[in-house]
């Protein structure tokens, strides 16, 4: 078992002080405020669970969790699901419009970012990104946040931005790329929330 897997079956390893964890339709930072969130989630067997030196990846059949590896312990964590226990934090909404600043709709992604990413899977992995039918948004634009291979496995944390019903909307998602096929997670929690925050621009 990994040392994700582990803190997720309650076994440890430690959650760093400064640990920040984002998902369950919000976010928490903190040890004791992150390892109460991560008690009251519900995980189920896995179905995922791998690991570099900095990054571990778990998953279950509807969860899926993200995770930077430091110190011999956990330093920020990404939650994927459906379940929304927390609050999302307060933000400051800016009247910019993606489309007439030229924003590129490809992925953003700069592989020398990702040295545990393997070169040979780098272009499926781009490819499998671009696509994500059943997001709920309008042009979403993928940006990878983090990326590695594990083995015939590559992984990438994704942060979706895209146009809403009425404004501009940004959430996570997570992309499994196997040889037999390609798995898309979407934090629908997040998505949730994100819909509906009301945007009040500020100029």
């Amino acid at each position: 078992m990994t040392a994700l897997g582990r803190l997720l079956a309650g076994e440890g390893p430690p959650v760093l002080q400064t640990c920040r964890l984002e998902g369950l339709g919000g976010e928490t930072y903190g040890r004791e405020l992150v390892g109460d969130a991560l008690k009251g989630a519900r995980f189920g067997a896995w179905t995922l669970d791998v690991e570099t030196g900095h990054m571990g990846v778990w998953m279950d059949d509807d969860t899926a969790v993200v995770a930077d590896l430091a110190e011999g312990g956990v330093g920020r964590i990404w939650l994927l699901g459906r379940t929304a226990a927390l609050v999302p934090p307060p933000v400051l909404d800016l009247p910019v419009d993606p489309d007439m600043a030229q924003a590129r709709h490809g992925v953003r992604f700069d592989p020398q970012d990702h040295p545990k990413l393997n070169a040979a899977h780098v272009e499926r992995l781009v490819a499998a990104s671009e696509d994500w039918p059943d997001s709920g948004v309008v042009a979403p634009r993928p940006v990878i946040l983090r990326a590695a291979s594990f083995g015939e496995v590559a992984v990438a944390l994704i942060r979706l931005e895209a146009r809403g019903p009425s404004s501009p909307v940004a959430f996570n998602a997570l992309l499994v790329v196997r040889p037999t096929g390609v798995e898309r997670r979407l934090d629908e929690a997040g998505r949730t929330a994100a819909l509906a925050r009301p945007w009040t621009p500020r100029l």
